[in-house]
């Protein structure tokens, strides 16, 4: 008999173990249970922008895979928000909303994509934005904005810091997935000017 053993590791993520004990049932059935576990392994949320009055606008999804305990994960913008741009010789995906303009900086090096329930800092690299004005020409990487991510709950809650994206114009050294500092980055004011100060992940239902 196949038996799916689950157990919490903590919010959404759980795992699962098949147990064969041999001599009682078919291979179809134990086929179907793997699919069955697989299919639940699979965790989707929705990303969302959060303004300072928690006003949110959902901008895209994230897919985990929760087989493991550090868990692989796919995120994808939504194609209707998010325009195609042609800035300082680059293409670049950036939404507009409040006479303001976030463009997504794809991370060009080499990331694990790994999910825990203590380290969310790949995904934080998969969330990064350059901050423009929609008149500006070009676009400069000195205003980045990165989401310092944290669980809250089954949720994961980010809050907008500004800091120097320019420095990813050269290659870290080799091993470091890290290489944007703690002490370049400033927390943007929730109330303040700057729209989207909040980054929400949620389940989706």
């Amino acid at each position: 008999m196949a038996v799916i053993e689950q157990g919490p590791l903590r919010g959404p993520f759980f795992f699962a173990r098949v147990v064969v004990r041999t001599g009682s049932r078919s291979v179809a059935l134990l086929a179907f249970l793997l699919l069955s576990a697989w299919a639940a392994a699979e965790q989707r949320y929705v990303i969302f922008f959060a303004d300072g009055d928690n006003d949110m606008l959902a901008i895209g999804s994230l897919v985990v895979d929760a087989f493991d305990v550090a868990d692989g994960y796919q995120v994808a913008l939504s194609d209707d928000l998010f325009g195609d741009f042609f800035l300082s010789m680059r293409p670049f995906r950036c939404i507009t909303r409040a006479g303001k303009m976030l463009c997504h900086l794809p991370y060009p090096y080499e990331n694990r994509r790994r999910i825990g329930p203590r380290d969310l800092t790949d995904l934080e690299y998969d969330l990064l934005f350059i901050a423009r004005s929609p008149t500006e020409y070009g676009i400069d990487p000195w205003n980045g904005r990165y989401f310092r991510l944290r669980w809250d709950g089954e949720a994961i809650v980010g809050e907008m810091h500004e800091t120097d994206l320019d420095v990813l114009a050269s290659p870290p050294a080799t091993g470091d997935y890290r290489p944007l500092a703690d002490a370049d980055m400033l927390p943007v004011p929730a109330g303040g000017a700057q729209w989207a100060p909040l980054l929400r992940i949620v389940p989706d239902p």
